[in-house]
């Protein structure tokens, strides 16, 4: 059997015995799906803590590490939109639609606690999650209001 030929009977039978893996959700070598969802809700919590700190470039630090470990996440354009942002302000406002992506994610895994500001773009209100539920840690208001918001639902 020629090599090529050989080759793609391997991958083939390497799929088949694994179907648990799909193109929407890319696995990476030596990461479970699991973990790659552990990873990225670590580099939200970096991003969500980093704004709170009213930091934009350990923000932007951290979001460009989620887009580096999965171009294709659900997650990476608005980490990306993080990346690019001109300000804190514009970060802030990227950092909702990763939120709105993260919570689901974080929901089905247990892992975080989902929060809410009431005041948040213009008394709209947002949510964001964080790791502890013993202190809000608001990042869309940051050092203006750090701990305005409660706990809407915990892990």
């Amino acid at each position: 059997m020629k090599p090529t030929l050989a080759l793609a009977f391997s991958l083939l039978g390497f799929v088949l015995a694994n179907p648990t893996l799909s193109a929407a959700e890319p696995q990476h070598e030596g990461t479970t799906k699991e973990g790659h969802a552990d990873h990225m809700l670590e580099g939200y919590a970096a991003v969500s803590t980093a704004l709170y700190k009213d930091d934009l470039a350990a923000a932007k630090k951290a979001a460009d590490g989620m887009v580096k470990h999965d171009k294709d996440s659900a997650m990476a354009k608005h980490c990306q939109s993080i990346v690019d942002s001109k300000n804190i302000e514009e970060a802030r406002t990227h950092f909702k639609a990763l939120s709105d992506a993260a919570i689901p994610v974080a929901k089905e895994k247990k892992m975080m606690h989902e929060m809410n500001c009431p005041m948040a773009f213009g008394d709209k209100g947002a949510n964001w999650l964080q790791k502890s539920a013993d202190e809000v840690q608001n990042p869309y208001l940051g050092a203006k209001m750090p701990h305005c918001g409660k706990m809407v639902m915990s892990k």
